[in-house]
This record gives structure tokens, C-alpha cells and sequence, in this order.
């Protein structure tokens, strides 16, 4: 039975690893799950979420932050065991499925050949060290163009989900619920509106609720994905209770509608000087080789769906990636292509010639808001 002192010198020993050394978020919510365990404390889903990432008691359980952040963790805990940690006498260890941690001692089993079937080995030693050398020299090490800053410039990364905002109060059906109002996108404009109409202040209410639809879900689970292949983790913020001090802390990625996202849309037109989002239309102003366009983004048509994406340097050695369209489809679709080795290698090699930054449209078709092919439209690349 390991003692309170040695579990938390194991702990330790992890945290200042190069593994987990710059994934802050893994970093605390390991700290918070050995506590759970020296208090003896069966975890899940919901607790994690209320006690670590402040979730009130009453909100909907339909964040994915927890089992992201789980996920990512459980894999930098592999990933330590494999390299640094190889001869650690004892293991922290995340079950699948399981959110509590525990401490497992190491087995290392090594194998003695007798003398007389050395020989018969050693050929199949060989062969199989030439075929690991002919796997590694022939294995993808080097990082994708486009997503390589986000990886080694050392700044947290934040993933922001375009969601709505909703107040509280009467709905259609007399009864006491959540609206969602087109015109009402932040707490600072429910206070307008009521400014506006004093009248609805004694029967609404400003609410914590947010609503997001499955793309959330998708897209998180694609780039979590990713980004753990590649050794890295980000943190999932709402875009109605961000700030612009929130998104300045660090790289960005936005997946969400264009509509009322006033913040993401004009971090994109500060960005790029071909095209700009105004009235829920993408204008391309056009360059050398292509004349100027206007696409107007559909409000009804959930079968087909223009998606913006644009990769672009942010403030202070920070990046950003955003992933527009008015439905589920087109962010979907093109963060599944941006996230895919193949699709990523094709990408590059048509359109960037050693440029890391871009601003392309695309054109989605789907059933169901499930995405079903991908088409390029436009595909601009420019240096900063």
C-alpha cells in the first residue's frame, strides 16, 4: 500500500516531466484526481465538471470538456510510460471509460534464451530490427505546415464553440423555459434590450444556459483527436461568455456559425485583406489571378452549407484557425479535412508552397446535418 508522501512524490515526478511540463490543463487535473484518490473519492462525469471546471449543479450535462480533457490526459500518462517514465517501479493509470486514477506497480517481465536456441534468434533479431528502421525512417515525424506554430510556439490553445445565448422567462407555451432571441447574443444585449422594453424585466431573467448543437461535439472530437496525436492539448471555451481579454490569452480556434459572432468575425476581417464578413455574406475582393465575388451564406438550406476556414498569425506570437458556416455541415466537414494526414498533405502541397497561412471557402453537401462530401471553392494563401 503506497503511503499519501509517495504517491505525491509520483505525481510530481510526472508534472515535471517534458511530457506533461507544458499542458497546464493536464497538469491541474491530474493534480485534482490524485487528490480524489488520497481522499478516497469515487469521481465522474458530473462531479469533475461542477468541481473542477465550475459547472453549476443545474446546468445540462452536454459538455464534452470533461472526457476531452480526460482523454488527453490518459494519453500524456501513456505517452510518459513510454519514453521518460519506461522504468518508473510504479504507474498512474486512467482506465477507459473510469475518471478516478490509480496506482499500479510495474511489472518487468525479461525473457532468457538457453544458450542453444541463441542462434536460432539472433536471424530473427536482425530482421526485425532492419523492418523497425525501415518503419521509423518511412514513419511521418514532422508535424503538419499548418498546424506546426500551434504546436511549438509554447501558448495554450483555446477552442471556442460559436454557440447562442438565451434567457430565461415565458415561452410560446405559457410555461417557465429558455429563449432563444435571433437578436439577442450577449448578456450586455439582453440588458439593451431590456433598456428598450422595461416591461420584460419583471419576466425575464439573465441565465448561465448556452446552447450548442452536435457540431460541437463533432469538431472537438476530431481536433481532440489531433492534437493528441501530435503530444498537445487545448481548453474548450463558449464564444457568448468569452471576452476578447479571454481570447487574447493564447492561440484560438473558432468553430461556429458566422451569424452573431461579432468578436470571431472581426478578428477575421482584421486578419485578412482579400476577403471580409459583412451581413452574413463572405466578400473576396479579389487578387492577381481571381476577381472579386460575393457568396451569400444560406439561412434555410441545411442540406448545403458554405464553409469559410482561414489560418492566420494572431497578436503576440499567437495563432488562429476558424472554422465558419451558418450550419452544422461545413464546420464538420472542413475540420475533419483539416485534421486528416492525407487531406492535410494534399492541401498543402496544391495550395501553400511553404506558407503556413490561408483563407479558403468550400461548399458542403449533407443529409441529416450529416456531412457528405466537400467541395473547394476558393482557395487564397498569403504571408504575414
Amino acid at each position: 500500500m503506497l503511503s499519501t508522501e509517495k504517491k505525491l512524490e509520483i505525481t510530481e515526478r510526472i508534472i515535471a516531466s517534458d511530457t506533461l511540463k507544458n499542458a497546464p490543463t493536464s497538469i491541474a487535473i491530474l493534480r485534482y484526481l490524485v487528490q480524489a484518490n488520497l481522499e478516497e473519492r469515487s469521481l465522474k462525469e458530473g462531479i469533475i465538471d461542477i468541481e473542477f471546471f465550475g459547472a453549476k449543479p443545474e446546468d445540462e450535462n452536454n459538455n464534452p470538456r470533461v472526457r476531452v480533457n480526460i482523454y488527453n490526459l490518459r494519453k500524456k500518462l501513456a505517452s510518459y510510460y513510454e519514453q521518460e517514465g519506461a522504468n518508473d517501479p510504479w504507474q498512474i493509470k486512467i482506465e477507459k471509460g473510469q475518471y478516478g486514477v490509480t496506482f499500479e506497480k510495474t511489472e518487468f517481465k525479461l525473457r532468457k534464451f538457453p544458450k542453444s536456441d541463441r542462434k536460432q534468434v539472433l536471424p530473427w533479431m536482425l530482421a526485425f530490427l532492419a523492418l523497425s528502421i525501415t518503419v521509423v525512417n518511412h514513419f511521418p515525424h514532422r508535424k503538419p505546415l499548418i498546424w506546426k506554430n500551434f504546436f511549438n510556439n509554447k501558448q495554450q490553445t483555446y477552442l471556442f464553440v460559436g454557440d447562442a445565448f438565451g434567457y430565461g422567462g415565458h415561452t410560446v407555451s405559457g410555461l417557465n423555459g429558455w429563449t432563444r432571441d435571433f437578436s439577442i447574443n450577449s448578456l450586455d444585449e439582453y440588458y439593451e434590450m431590456l433598456e428598450k422594453k422595461p416591461e420584460l424585466k419583471s419576466i425575464t431573467v439573465p441565465t448561465d444556459y448556452n446552447y450548442s448543437t452536435r457540431m460541437a461535439e463533432n469538431a472537438t472530437h476530431d481536433l481532440a483527436r489531433f492534437f493528441t496525436r501530435w503530444d498537445n492539448d487545448f481548453e474548450i471555451k463558449y464564444a457568448t461568455q468569452s471576452t476578447f481579454s479571454d481570447i487574447k490569452k493564447g492561440n484560438i480556434i473558432y468553430i461556429g456559425r458566422f451569424k452573431d459572432q461579432k468578436d470571431f468575425t472581426y478578428l477575421f476581417n482584421e486578419a485578412n485583406t482579400k476577403f471580409k464578413i459583412l451581413d452574413n455574406q463572405i466578400h473576396f475582393l479579389g487578387n492577381e489571378q481571381l476577381p472579386a465575388e460575393t457568396f451569400a451564406m444560406s439561412q434555410n438550406d441545411t442540406e448545403l452549407d458554405y464553409a469559410l476556414v482561414s489560418r492566420v498569425p494572431g497578436p503576440n506570437n499567437t495563432e488562429q484557425f476558424f472554422f465558419f458556416s451558418n450550419h452544422d455541415i461545413g464546420v464538420m466537414a472542413t475540420v475533419e479535412f483539416f485534421t486528416n494526414q492525407d487531406s492535410l498533405r494534399a492541401f498543402t502541397q496544391k495550395h501553400l508552397d511553404g506558407n503556413s497561412s490561408f483563407t479558403a471557402l468550400f461548399k458542403s453537401k449533407g443529409k441529416e446535418r450529416v456531412n457528405l462530401s466537400l467541395e473547394e471553392i476558393l482557395v487564397v494563401p498569403f504571408n504575414h
